[in-house]
C-alpha cells in the first residue's frame, strides 16, 4: 500500500511540473513580460464589432459601413516613435487618391519580418529562424497583386479576383481616410495598419484599424485574416480616429 501512495505522488508531482513547464516558452514570459501599447476592449457595449474572419469573394462589392466616422476600439494613448516600426505603404488620403501598389519583397523591423512571396502569400516571420507567426494562407501560381486602395482596404488580387483583404473599408469617414494610415510591421513583430487618433484633450495617439496579433513573437490566432475591433458609435474605451 505504501509502495501505491509513493509512485502516485511521484505521477502527480511529476505531471503537474510538466504542465506548467508547457506554459513557458520563453525567458521573457517569465522575468520581463512584454505589453502591447494597444488597449484592445472585446465587443461587449451597443455599436462594437468584433470582426476577426474575412469574407473575399469573387467580384464582391465593397460596401462602407452606413455609419461612417467608425471609432477604434485598440489603441495607444501615445503617438509611436517612426523607430517603433517599418512602414510597408501608405494608404491614400482619400476615395479620389488612387490605390497604391505593394511591391512584392521584405520588410524588417526588429527581430521580424514581412514577406509579400513570389507565390503571393503574406507572411509574417521570426528573422533569425523563419519561424512563421501569422499568414495570408492565399498563394496561388498566378500572378498577384497587392494594393492599398482609397476605400482603406488592403487587397490582394489574383487578376481581377481578390484572394484576400484586411476589411478596414469599416473605417472610412466619408470620402475621407483617417489621417497617416499606413500598414507597417513594429519592432515586437505585430503586422498592423495604423492611423493618426485625438485622445479627448486633442493630443496625437496612435489607433489600431487591424493587425496580426503576433505581437512579441506570438503565433497569431488569425490564420488567414487580420483582426479588427471598432465601434460606430463614440463611447467610452475606444477613441476618434484624426481626419
Amino acid at each position: 500500500m505504501k509502495k501505491t501512495l509513493i509512485i502516485a505522488a511521484l505521477f502527480f508531482i511529476c505531471g503537474c511540473s510538466k504542465n506548467q513547464n508547457a506554459n513557458i516558452t520563453t525567458k521573457d514570459a517569465i522575468v520581463e513580460p512584454k505589453v502591447n501599447p494597444f488597449k484592445t476592449y472585446g465587443a461587449d457595449s451597443a455599436g462594437t464589432n468584433s470582426v476577426s474572419a474575412d469574407s473575399v469573394k469573387a467580384g464582391r462589392p465593397k460596401t462602407i459601413n452606413n455609419v461612417s466616422c467608425a471609432y477604434s476600439k485598440a489603441y495607444s494613448t501615445t503617438a509611436f516613435s517612426p523607430s517603433y516600426y517599418t512602414i510597408i505603404g501608405r494608404f491614400p488620403a482619400s476615395s479620389s487618391a488612387p490605390n497604391v501598389e505593394i511591391p512584392k519583397g521584405t520588410w524588417h523591423a526588429g527581430a521580424y519580418r514581412f514577406d509579400y512571396q513570389g507565390d503571393g502569400n503574406l507572411v509574417v516571420y521570426v528573422s533569425s529562424t523563419m519561424k512563421v507567426l501569422w499568414a495570408s494562407n492565399k498563394y496561388t501560381t498566378a500572378a498577384t497583386k497587392l494594393y492599398l486602395q482609397n476605400d482603406l482596404n488592403l487587397v490582394n488580387y489574383q487578376g481581377s479576383t481578390p484572394i484576400f483583404e484586411s476589411q478596414t473599408y469599416y473605417y472610412k469617414c466619408g470620402a475621407q481616410n483617417p489621417r497617416n494610415t499606413m500598414l507597417v510591421l513594429t519592432i515586437d513583430g505585430d503586422l498592423t495598419i495604423i492611423a493618426d487618433g485625438l485622445n479627448g484633450n486633442g493630443s496625437l495617439a496612435t489607433v489600431n484599424l487591424a493587425d496580426s496579433r503576433t505581437f512579441g513573437g506570438a503565433q497569431s490566432p488569425n490564420y488567414g485574416n487580420l483582426f479588427k475591433i471598432y465601434t460606430t458609435s463614440p463611447q467610452s474605451g475606444g477613441i476618434s480616429f484624426a481626419y
